[in-house]
């Protein structure tokens, strides 16, 4: 089964391998002397960089808050997308950074997108990754707990199959149903039905 795993590592991976400009760099590392100084050089906010990704990503993925704060002031589009359509909201909540997805929720960031090659959802990505508190986060702004990546799992199967049952039980108290095990296999879902009976 594939999963969202290696999304962002390609992300990290064609970084190291791409010839990255100085406003990407900066964004990445969290240098905000270097960032500020692309931005007032002309660089613009909203460039890719030779593997397909956005400043605003790059920050969002690295966990550099003060970074994504300052290319949003600078006029970047919060649902600017990756060469596979995933936002830094996707990049925050798989990297687990719950500041960055505060922030780029508060900003208008689209909970429920799945406008991408994966239909995959911010949730998804965080439910994958066990990061029970941005999930939590996401679920309490109205993520849809149902919400089917392009193979058909959910957010608490994605989180099931990884053994993130923290995750997992916060979805079915949140109202997530188990998937069936004609889809899923019969050992999760009689995992996840345990987990549902009181």
């Amino acid at each position: 089964m594939i999963f969202a795993k290696s999304i962002f590592l390609l992300v990290t991976l064609s970084a190291n391998l791409a010839a990255a400009g100085q406003l990407h760099e900066a964004a990445r590392n969290g240098n905000l002397a270097l960032l500020t100084q692309a931005l007032d050089a002309g660089d613009n906010v909203s460039d890719a960089d030779e593997a397909g990704d956005l400043p605003l990503i790059l920050a969002s993925l690295s966990g550099n808050t003060d970074a994504v704060g300052l290319i949003l002031a600078r006029g970047a589009d919060i649902e600017g997308r990756n060469k596979s359509g995933l936002t830094a909201l996707h990049a925050a909540a798989y990297a687990g950074n719950l500041d960055i997805v505060k922030r780029l929720v508060a900003e208008g960031a689209a909970v429920n997108d799945t406008q991408n090659f994966y239909h995959m959802s911010p949730l998804h990505a965080a439910a994958e990754e066990g990061h029970a508190d941005v999930a939590a986060f996401l679920v309490a702004n109205k993520a849809n707990i149902e919400a089917t990546e392009r193979n058909g799992y959910t957010p608490l199967t994605q989180a099931g199959w990884r053994g993130y049952w923290d995750v997992g039980e916060m979805l079915i108290k949140a109202g997530a149903t188990c998937q069936k095990a004609e889809l899923v296999g019969e050992p999760l879902y009689k995992e996840c039905i345990k987990r549902k009976s009181p």
